[in-house]
């Protein structure tokens, strides 16, 4: 069972980052919005700010993932910083969906392309630099786990 775990970044990269960053990606958010959806109790907002930051943030990893973790076999520090990038462009794939979502839950908004400027923004200035973060965190830990299933494997 070791060697299947020590082998899946190789195996499966793509795989192994949507389910890196979709579970950092539903972690932050959960932390950032769990209030508002527990005392909102309804199902468009936990669509909104849960599922929504969760399916991007897996879609990003599964986009950048065989990135992140080719290039932290080179260096771990070169890892992180595609694990920022790839945090980040989770936003770009975010800001769209939310305004979709908010324009066909909520009448009134039309401009979704508008819509999904203003989030993107926003997003980036209040949650960029968290986001990047733990991105960059999340990609240091895959670079790791990639070259230790190296070295195990040179030493066996």
């Amino acid at each position: 069972m070791a060697s299947f775990a020590a082998t899946l970044p190789e195996r499966q990269p793509r795989l192994v980052g949507a389910v890196a960053f979709g579970v950092a990606g539903l972690l932050v958010a959960s932390a950032w919005f769990f209030p508002a959806v527990i005392h909102g109790a309804d199902p468009v907002v936990a669509l909104l700010y849960l599922v929504l930051p969760w399916l991007s943030a897996t879609v990003s990893g599964a986009i950048f993932g065989p990135r992140v973790l080719a290039a932290g076999r080179k260096r771990a520090m070169t890892g992180a910083l595609w694990g920022a990038g790839t945090s980040t462009a989770s936003i770009f794939l975010f800001a769209p969906l939310f305004a979709a979502v908010i324009s066909w839950t909520e009448r009134g908004w039309t401009n979704v392309p508008g819509l999904a400027l203003l989030v993107l923004w926003w997003g980036l200035i209040a949650v960029g630099w968290p986001i990047a973060c733990v991105g960059a965190l999340v990609g240091w830990a895959l670079s790791r786990w990639s070259t230790s299933e190296r070295k195990h494997r040179g030493a066996g």
